[in-house]
């Protein structure tokens, strides 16, 4: 009997002390799990992107390479024929666009990092991830939320004092079984809900679960949206040779 209690008594400790863990997760702490999962400390992928109207569907390819650790993101359209060529590359805080048609690169200005990229609900910072969400703004863990059914820590995101950032806030909301992302709320500096992302179709890819599809809404266009939609990723591999560079850019 004295065994059994024993027992009991442990198990109840451990289930207290994995209670009182979880509730000393910081909000920096979560979005650090979340983007860690979902992205790790490089990655190579391959994605769809598909913008849908009322009217008309366009669908283009891309490849991107993206080093989180060094800051650098280099992106390239490979389909429709009319739209492949066009680049973009991400250095610190710096980011070109290499227009085929124009044969020349364009240095994308700050204020231009909010506009739509290649007509898409995406942001031009959404592409290239230009804000760090963990190091350009603060965090605070306001509580629990569900989402479609799944229990969700809800974070939010304000940007400090002198972040070169396109949001006045943002509310992310990611699974607390894994802390992987389930909807992102972006909001005006007037505090105006602009747009929002649902992540989706969960799987496993290059040995990790993630969301394999971005659906981007943005508030005031109900009938219009954009899905991403990764086809291959692979991370924590090395990158090829010059790919962060303006040769590679620019090359024909």
């Amino acid at each position: 009997m004295y065994k059994i209690k024993f027992i009991i008594a442990i198990v109840i400790s451990a289930s207290i002390m994995a209670a009182q863990g979880a509730q000393t997760l910081t909000g920096i702490e979560i979005i650090t799990k979340s983007e860690k999962a979902v992205r790790g400390d490089a990655m190579i992928g391959s994605y769809e992107i598909t913008v849908k109207t009322r009217r008309w569907t366009r669908v283009m390819s891309l490849k991107s390479w993206d080093d989180r650790i060094g800051k650098k993101s280099f992106s390239e359209i490979t389909s429709p024929k009319k739209d492949a060529g066009n680049r973009f590359l991400m250095i610190e805080k710096n980011l070109f666009h290499f227009v085929p048609k124009l044969q020349k690169e364009i240095k994308i200005s700050p204020s231009m990092m909010l506009q739509s990229w290649m007509g898409s609900d995406f942001t031009n910072d959404d592409i290239v991830k230009e804000s760090s969400i963990i190091e350009d703004y603060t965090h605070t863990l306001v509580g629990k939320e569900t989402v479609d059914g799944l229990e969700c820590y809800k974070v939010e995101l304000v940007p400090k004092k002198d972040a070169a950032v396109v949001w006045g806030k943002i509310v992310y909301y990611s699974r607390t079984a894994d802390f992987l992302p389930v909807k992102e709320e972006f909001y005006s500096e007037h505090g105006d809900l602009k747009k929002v992302m649902i992540f989706s179709a969960f799987k496993i890819m290059h040995g990790r679960v993630i969301p394999t599809v971005y659906r981007m809404q943005t508030v005031n266009t109900p009938d219009r949206y954009t899905l991403m939609e990764i086809k291959d990723v692979r991370f924590d591999e090395p990158f090829p040779p010059n790919v962060f560079t303006l040769q590679n850019l620019k090359r024909k």
